[in-house]
């Protein structure tokens, strides 16, 4: 699996960049989210491709990951989700625990994220964690 990484302000950004139809292995997402944990960074968005369908094994990893993320006092999101993954999202209510930005660009500032309300805090596409 190829994965482009860069950082956005406090944020991780991980892309899968591969061209899969279905993403139901990611593995090797949970090694670099546990190595960037291991090195205090833990603020991490995870993006797909514009072709990439979610299975219910793939949604079971993001969970487990968000978990050791915030267990380190971190957030995990997914940002620019296609049209189907959204949707797809929506109806699990994943968007109720794992906040969903429209665009890399409307990430928070981690020190604005901590003194606002969370569902008053997050910008996007108006969902935010319970």
């Amino acid at each position: 699996m190829r994965i482009e990484m860069h950082s956005r302000g406090d944020y991780q950004v991980l892309r899968i960049e591969d061209e899969l139809a279905v993403i139901s292995d990611l593995s090797e997402l949970t090694f670099l989210i546990e190595g960037y944990l291991k090195h205090g960074k833990r603020h991490i968005a995870v993006g797909f491709t514009t072709t990439s369908y979610i299975y219910s094994g793939a949604v079971a990893v993001l969970i487990n990951c968000l978990k050791k993320i915030r267990d380190e006092g971190g957030d995990l999101c997914i940002i620019e989700p296609n049209p189907e993954m959204l949707s797809i999202l929506s109806l699990i209510n994943i968007n109720k625990i794992i906040t969903i930005y429209e665009s890399e660009n409307d990430l928070p500032e981690i020190q604005f994220a901590k003194q606002a309300a969370p569902a008053q805090s997050f910008r996007g596409l108006g969902f935010a964690p319970a």
